[in-house]
């Protein structure tokens, strides 16, 4: 793989078959993708196939070789000495091909289970910290705000290492995953918001423990590639409103005054049952998202256009693109992204 950049992609979740999902994991192995990503939720607002994908990579792996899986999720559902004995256990499965992501976490994922979605970030640095303690394969005791561990121990500990991503995007959660992360994980934004916060990254990286080494810095992005920008951009048009996370359109100097009756609405806080907050949700962004706007946070146009947006974000800092295509035709984009615009990156220079 390239020594400028890496390229990961999107699983299709939700809609796809647990079999399609193992045969797309062997596809993007075989057309030069470094890693797959699969979102892991319990629902999307897409009420469409949704497996337990810790199930799938699992999988995948045996049939794989070189790619490497992992997930984006929350520190939530999962005790994280649960979580560590699965990661340890795939790692050796895997022979060393598995990371994990921990997030904010989504309204959607946790409040029908009756799952506490309460101290996020405190979550997430308490996580990070049992699970890596844990695998150092001595006995632990933890005395936290919301864990509390004694005398505990794994008797399988990873045998190649676990990177752990941490997705971030305010001021605070931005400073933890400096500290904390093998790998920083943001949104979809403009190249010029992504060079920022970056910025904010390198700051909070200096209380970072060097055994870490270099924070890895990963950039979630939407793609369409067509003949064209319209073609590319009939895709994206529909779905607009789950594209943007309203809280950046501030930092990426938009100056929007949304009605009272949208604040509030982002993503993260949908519920697929709720059809009024679902209709309000899709008008906002109908109301609100115009076509300049989206091409600013989203990657659409010809291959010539995807590469040109690419290399911004790579000069910006990013160091891993994650891919969300939602290109007309994916079977051709793939194979032009991984025959096209992943080899551009290889080369020297």
């Amino acid at each position: 793989m390239s020594n400028r950049v890496k390229f990961g992609i999107s699983a299709p979740v939700p809609g796809e078959s647990v079999e399609g999902l193992i045969n797309f994991v062997s596809s993007a192995e075989g057309s030069g993708f470094y890693t797959v990503w699969f979102p892991d939720h319990m629902v999307f607002m897409a009420k469409r196939m949704t497996p337990e994908v810790w199930s799938v990579i699992t999988a995948a792996s045996v049939n794989t070789n070189s790619i490497h899986m992992g997930t984006i999720g929350d520190a939530h559902r999962i005790h994280p000495a649960v979580m560590a004995q699965r990661l340890a256990t795939i790692d050796h499965i895997s022979r060393g091909r598995v990371f994990v992501c921990l997030g904010y976490g989504e309204k959607m994922n946790l409040d029908p289970y009756g799952i506490k979605w309460n101290k996020p970030l405190t979550r997430v640095v308490e996580s990070v910290q049992v699970m890596r303690s844990l695998w150092t394969g001595n006995s632990v005791n933890f005395d936290g705000e919301l864990y509390n561990l004694s005398d505990a121990e794994l008797q399988i500990t990873p045998e190649h290492g676990v990177p752990i991503y941490i997705a971030a995007t305010g001021p605070k959660a931005l400073r933890i995953a400096a500290q904390y992360g093998d790998g920083w994980v943001t949104n979809a934004m403009p190249a010029r918001v992504f060079a920022e916060k970056s910025l904010a990254v390198d700051e909070g990286a200096l209380q970072r423990n060097s055994s870490l080494g270099p924070i890895e810095k990963t950039l979630f992005i939407f793609v369409s590639l067509a003949k064209d920008e319209d073609e590319a951009y009939s895709s994206i048009e529909p779905i607009k409103h789950a594209l943007v996370w309203p809280e950046l359109l501030k930092d990426s100097g938009y100056d929007i005054e949304i009605e009272d009756q949208y604040k509030g609405l982002a993503y993260t806080k949908i519920m697929p049952n709720d059809t009024d907050m679902l209709r309000k949700f899709k008008e906002m962004g109908e109301k609100y998202y115009s076509r300049e706007l989206m091409l600013d946070f989203v990657i659409a146009g010809s291959k010539a256009d995807v590469i040109k947006r690419l290399e911004s974000y790579v000069e910006a800092g990013v160091g891993h693109f994650i891919l969300r295509d939602f290109s007309p035709d994916r079977s051709h984009s793939f194979k032009i992204l991984s025959e096209e615009v992943i080899p551009h990156f290889r080369s020297p220079g």
